[in-house]
């Protein structure tokens, strides 16, 4: 997939010394949870993402020629117990779940610029808890995969009202299929 990468990022990615992060945002009902892979709470773009130290692991981002959905993995470790019972309270499935490949300056530690390198939604959460912390492993499917899923519509008078009430472009559906229509010269 293309990409338009942002000026400061590649100034950064060209230099000599490069410090990526990973930011995470997972889009509960209640609320919107933001982590990012190191110490301390950074604002990006008006959001603030809170540093858990490690983001644990993310399995392979792939990326292929064709048009096919593949999914990404996270573990998110040293989570507080006060933010694990959004996860486990909440219906999760079908939010969305986003990670970005960031970049900090090397000189003076502030953060330049951000990558989207995956959109996904939730699909399986499991939870495993070590005393003052947990760690949440979360299996996600890419947006695409709403594109595997069949799409049932009828051309019909009801199904049309079922999506748009006021229409009325199928009211005479019915009543073409036995209309005998002159075609021609009579």
């Amino acid at each position: 997939m293309a990409r338009t990468v942002a000026s400061a990022i590649v100034t950064e990615i060209t230099g000599a010394v490069v410090r990526p992060i990973l930011l995470a945002e997972l889009a509960f009902t209640s609320e919107t949870i933001r982590v990012w892979n190191g110490i301390g709470d950074i604002t990006v773009s008006s959001d603030v993402f809170t540093g858990i130290g490690t983001l644990g692991t993310v399995s392979p981002i792939i990326e292929t020629a064709t048009v096919k959905a593949t999914g990404v993995d996270f573990a998110l470790s040293g989570i507080p117990s006060g933010l694990l019972s959004i996860a486990l309270t909440e219906d999760y499935q079908e939010r969305l779940a986003t990670l970005w490949l960031g970049f900090m300056d090397t000189s003076d530690n502030s953060f330049i610029d951000r990558l989207q390198i995956y959109k996904g939604r939730m699909d399986v959460m499991t939870i495993e808890e070590e005393g003052e912390t947990s760690t949440i492993s979360l299996s996600t499917e890419s947006i695409l995969v709403g594109l595997e899923r069949p799409r049932e519509r009828r051309y019909t008078d009801q199904d049309q009202k079922s999506q748009f009430p006021a229409d009325k472009g199928f009211e005479f559906v019915t009543s073409l299929q036995e209309k005998d229509v002159p075609w021609g010269r009579t």
